[in-house]
């Protein structure tokens, strides 16, 4: 009789676990997969919308930086370069790429031009070539507009002009701006959703899956 007892309380106790397994699978079913799969499709798109507001936010600060160069301004170029980096450093998808600030090398190129002049040259005349040469400068063609001014005023020797001039270094006068890996706006948080619901699904599909497996097995047994 005991021994009877023993067996019954047994398979009842089995039939509790099998119960309660498929209770745990009929929680999981109740949301489905392929819902998590569209939640998870729209935040994908949300994150390429807000990484590609970050983008065209910095291509606006960038082409204020450029434009803070081209009046020559040391300060407002100074406050430019600076909101841009603040902007990068806070902000995914924001590579600045490398922006020359031609016009601030322009003018120190030409502070030691001025310096270079011979003595025996007509200032005046030094002047209207420098000036006159100046679309050489583009790209830091410094060397090209020595060949140019030694030409307007009738150096022979472009050495004369390059010899004595202590030129700018063309790399201090690039502006370049990496942005973090992740940051925490919009896109960030957004990118981070998609990372937790990926993991959510994968798991539940592999939960699923292994819970079946032993399902079937259960019942074998029972």
């Amino acid at each position: 009789m005991k021994g009877w007892r023993e067996n019954f309380q047994t398979d009842d106790h089995r039939a509790d676990k099998i119960r309660f397994d498929k209770k745990v699978l009929k929680i999981l079913r109740e949301v489905k997969t392929w819902q998590l799969i569209i939640i998870l499709l729209i935040f994908i798109m949300l994150t390429a919308i807000f990484l590609r507001l970050n983008n065209l936010n910095m291509v606006d600060k960038r082409a204020a930086l450029i434009a803070a160069d081209k009046t020559g301004n040391v300060v407002k170029v100074e406050a430019a370069a600076k909101d841009l980096q603040n902007y990068v450093a806070n902000h995914m998808n924001t590579y600045t790429g490398r922006v020359a600030l031609q016009t601030l090398y322009n003018q120190a190129a030409q502070k030691a031009i001025d310096a270079a002049r011979p003595p025996e040259i007509d200032g005046s005349k030094y002047q209207q070539a420098t000036q006159d040469c100046m679309p050489q400068l583009h790209n830091y063609g410094y060397r090209a507009w020595a060949a140019c001014v030694a030409n307007e005023v009738g150096i022979s020797d472009v050495t004369t002009l390059t010899v004595n001039v202590a030129t700018p270094d063309p790399d201090a006068y690039y502006v370049e701006f990496a942005p973090v890996r992740w940051s925490l706006d919009l896109a960030g948080i957004s990118l981070l959703i998609c990372i937790v619901l990926a993991i959510i699904i994968i798991v539940r599909l592999i939960f699923l899956i292994a819970l079946r497996i032993i399902l079937k097995i259960k019942y074998r047994t029972a």
